[in-house]
């Protein structure tokens, strides 16, 4: 379980790296700041998500019995 989500939290930072550089590319290229906009928006929300889910398994880790 633990793996599981490991990789989601990793997951959301992968996304919000990617997000960010075709942001940064596309504020750059496109004289429309909207599709940039777009790109960087959801690149803040998977850093927010990214959060939540490496909360949850801290919480789950400190929760979880010993072995």
């Amino acid at each position: 379980m633990y793996k599981v989500i490991r990789f989601l939290e990793l997951m959301w930072l992968v996304i919000a790296v990617c997000c960010l550089v075709i942001g940064t590319y596309k504020f750059f290229t496109v004289p429309d700041f909207t599709d940039a906009l777009f790109f960087y928006v959801f690149c803040g929300l998977a850093v927010i998500l990214y959060f939540l889910r490496r909360r949850q398994r801290k919480s789950m880790e400190n929760n979880s019995p010993e072995k």
